[in-house]
Parts: structure tokens; C-alpha cells; sequence
């Protein structure tokens, strides 16, 4: 058969489109096994009533603090953790550091460096060596008997691509092959009660290489986001059986190891000093408020069609904004380009810094400066009204940690008065050009 390695739908003849999801060029050649009926063979099995499961030892693993932020609080044992991202950006570095983070016993299995590269990497790193073992092996059958006598609390896989099965034709990192032994890792996890992280790449695309079924095999799905100019490493959880997602953990890359990043206060700003085209906002990302700087030139185009750039939110959010602005304000912007950025290479999805953007674009049109100790909380809506956003008292008070002196709040948003920060409502967007 063939595999999409996009969806994973499957299909009896290879063709250029997958009928499922559209996408071109993934169709991949699959062999699988045939299974024999075995009449006679089958064991009846008891069923349990779910009030009278109990998992007393589910909670087992404490780690560092930024990474428990992603795994709500505990890594669970015998789940499956898979860490993805581009090369480079320290998907190895993270997991060896586990042994510093945590006290069960680590075995990390490489199948890409030699022993000695991992060796220097985790005394650069000071890793502890009293509760970690390694293994150079890639053939997946070798890994599990050894560790049949070798007992472990966490395994790690780095990577998933080059191990390879005696049992399944294919090369490393093919679909049958990933597949057959992310099978394996998963039955190895919950019948040991080992919590295992398998590390993988991504595709030049952004999404994660090969069968898209090995997603839904896993219990959570990690992906290590950066700025390749950046030293800021920022850790998503995309899925996990175990908590919510979308959380989000906080690491600098140093230049011997990743650091938690606890406190990000004013991190993601570049100049405290108030610059023409710059606003400050807060966003939320899952539950944790970060304050974030949004960026905006406006510059006369000699051209007929004027350009629209947007770096770290989606260019229709700016199109929409640029568009409330032309007709319910005198920012004209029909003969200007206009460019917005989100600072640090950050990449925001939430509405909430809506009223930041449109803040910096007037700022720029304008040529006047936005102090730096102001922040912009609110949703534009079409009807040129602003709308409350989730969590706006929580972004209140990180404002009023971080000694901001005012903030912007929609008016409907009832926000309760404080001394520490003045608050001012407003109702649209001429609010806001009334006080630039």
C-alpha cells in the first residue's frame, strides 16, 4: 500500500495527490506484515469498572521548572514524550540535561554521535553521572534486550530516524520502519512503566517527518521553537494526554547549556527608551503573560499597489487592522507600505495584542513616540469597537509587577480599579489615536 506521511491516510495505488488531505508528493511506499488468524488461540479477558481504576504512582518525575510549565507539573510515568524540531537547536542538549534535572536513573541511546561526542557534550553541560548510563545502538531488537537487564526509569531516543528493525524491510527512518518501532517504544513504556522520550526531525515545511500517525501513537508531543539569531529557546506542547496544551516552557541557550528562563519580565523588549512605530503589549500564552514589543514602519510607496509585511502574526490580522484604520479613522494608509514585527522573533496567534499593533502603525503614520511604560490590552473588532480578551486580569497584574504606569483596557472589560496602574477604557479605535 502506499502511506501519506502528511495524514497517514492510506491508499492501494501511488499517485502525485493524496485524496485526504491534497497535499503532493507524499505518498510512500508501505509494506506491512500479514497477521494470520490463529483460531483457537484468542484469551477471553476481564473487564474492569473505570471508578475502580487507580493510578497511586502516576506522578512520579519532577523536572526542571520550565519544562514541568509544558508537562503540567510532572513527566507521567510510562508515557511517551517526542521531541521535534530543526537541527541545532538543542532537542540533544535538553534531554541530556535530564540527568541534572531529575533523580531516576537515565539511559540515553544514541544512535547518530559516537560515546565520546555525548561524553564531552555532558561535561560541557556538568551533567551528573551518578543516575545516567548510555548505548551506541541503532538496531532496535539489541536496545530491548539489553534493556531487559538493564532497568531504567527514562529512556531516551535520539534519534528515531536512524534506528532500524530486523524484522521490517526498509532503510532508517522510512515509514515502516518508524512506525514498526515507535510500536515497540510504546508497548517497552507501558509495560515497564518507563517514561520514554524519542527525539525526531521536522521537514523543511515545519511539519514533523514521516508517518503522521506517529503523532496520535504518542502521549505528548513537544516541539523546541527558536530564532536562528536568537539565544532564546522556546518549548510548545502540542499534545499531551496528560494535561493541556499549548503551554509553554522558557530556555537560553547559554554557551555551555539551556537555562530555565522563570521570569521573563522585560526579556522580549529591545530598548526601553520610546521609539516612533514601537508598543508594548502582554500576551498570554496558554496561562503564562509575557510582555511582548510590537514593531511598525509606514513608509510612502511609489508604487500603485501598496505593501503589506507581517513578521510574527498572521498578515490577514494586519490586513484587517490596516482596514479598520483606512475607514474608521483619518489614518490613511492606502499610499503606504506598512510593516509590523513582533520583537525577538516571537510568533503570536492571540487577538489580544490587536489594539498594540494598531497602536505602533499609528505611531509610525504620526511620527510620535509611545512611552515605554504604557501597555495595550485589547481585540479590534470590524465594527472599529474594542473587545476584551481572555485572561486581562492576569495581564494586569504582570503590568502591575513589572511597574508599568498605564494601561489600555476595553471599556466593556469592567477591569478592576488599582492604585499600582492606571487604567484607562476605551471604547474604539479613535480612543487610541486621541492619546497618541
Amino acid at each position: 500500500m502506499y502511506l501519506c506521511s502528511s495524514c497517514g491516510n492510506e491508499s492501494v495505488k501511488w499517485q502525485g495527490q493524496c485524496e485526504f488531505c491534497k497535499d503532493w508528493n507524499t505518498l510512500k511506499e508501505f509494506k506491512e506484515s500479514k497477521i494470520w488468524e490463529q483460531k483457537g488461540s484468542w484469551e477471553v479477558k476481564e473487564l474492569q469498572k473505570i471508578e475502580d481504576i487507580e493510578n497511586k504512582d502516576q506522578k512520579i518525575i519532577s523536572t526542571s521548572s520550565e519544562l514541568n510549565n509544558v508537562l503540567w507539573g510532572w513527566i507521567v510515568k510510562w508515557s511517551v514524550i517526542l521531541l521535534s524540531w530543526e537541527p541545532g537547536i538543542g532537542k540533544s542538549t535538553l534531554t541530556l540535561q535530564l540527568g541534572n534535572f531529575i533523580k531516576n536513573e537515565v539511559i540515553y541511546i544514541s544512535g547518530e554521535e559516537t560515546p565520546y561526542q555525548i561524553s564531552d557534550r555532558a561535561k560541557r553541560l556538568w551533567v551528573k553521572w551518578e543516575n545516567m548510563m548510555m548505548l551506541w545502538e541503532s538496531c532496535i531488537e539489541d536496545i530491548l534486550e539489553t534493556l531487559k537487564k538493564n532497568s531504567t526509569d527514562v529512556l531516551i531516543i535520539d534519534s528515531i530516524s536512524v534506528m532500524y528493525s530486523n524484522n521490517i524491510t526498509g532503510t532508517s527512518g522510512s515509514v515502516s520502519q518508524v512506525r514498526y518501532i515507535t510500536e515497540l517504544l510504546v508497548a517497552f513504556a507501558k509495560t515497564t512503566n518507563t517514561t520514554v522520550f524519542i527525539i525526531w526531525h521536522i521537514t523543511k515545511d515545519g511539519n514533523l517527518a514521516g508517518p503522521k500517525t506517529l503523532e496520535h501513537m504518542v502521549d505528548t508531543v513537544l516541539y523546541f521553537e527558536w530564532d536562528k539569531y536568537d539565544n532564546l529557546r522556546i518549548l510548545r506542547g502540542l499534545k499531551n494526554r496528560f494535561g493541556p496544551t499549548s503551554e509553554i516552557g522558557i530556555f537560553s541557550m547559554g554557551e555551555k547549556w539551556l537555562s530555565d528562563l522563570k521570569n521573563p519580565g522585560l526579556e522580549f523588549i529591545n530598548s526601553s527608551e520610546p521609539t516612533i512605530g514601537s508598543s508594548l503589549s502582554i500576551t498570554i500564552e496558554w496561562t503564562r503573560p509575557i510582555i511582548i514589543e510590537t514593531e511598525s514602519l509606514t513608509t510612502y510607496t511609489k508604487f500603485g499597489y501598496p505593501k503589506r509585511s507581517a513578521r510574527g502574526i498572521n498578515s490577514s490580522k494586519l490586513d484587517l487592522i490596516v482596514a479598520v484604520l483606512g475607514k474608521y479613522t483619518d489614518i490613511k494608509l492606502e499610499s503606504y507600505d506598512v510593516y509590523t514585527n513582533i520583537a525577538r522573533g516571537l510568533k503570536i496567534e492571540e487577538p489580544g495584542i490587536d489594539l498594540s499593533i494598531a497602536a505602533s502603525i499609528i505611531s509610525s503614520k504620526t511620527n510620535k513616540t509611545i512611552p515605554k511604560d504604557t501597555i495595550f490590552i485589547g481585540e479590534i473588532s470590524l465594527t472599529w469597537k474594542i473587545k476584551k480578551p481572555i485572561h486581562l486580569e492576569k495581564r494586569i497584574k504582570e503590568a502591575e509587577k513589572m511597574w508599568f504606569k498605564k494601561i489600555f483596557v476595553p471599556e466593556a472589560s469592567k477591569a478592576s480599579k488599582t492604585n499600582k496602574i492606571e487604567i484607562v477604557e476605551i471604547k474604539n479605535i479613535k480612543d487610541i489615536i486621541k492619546n497618541i
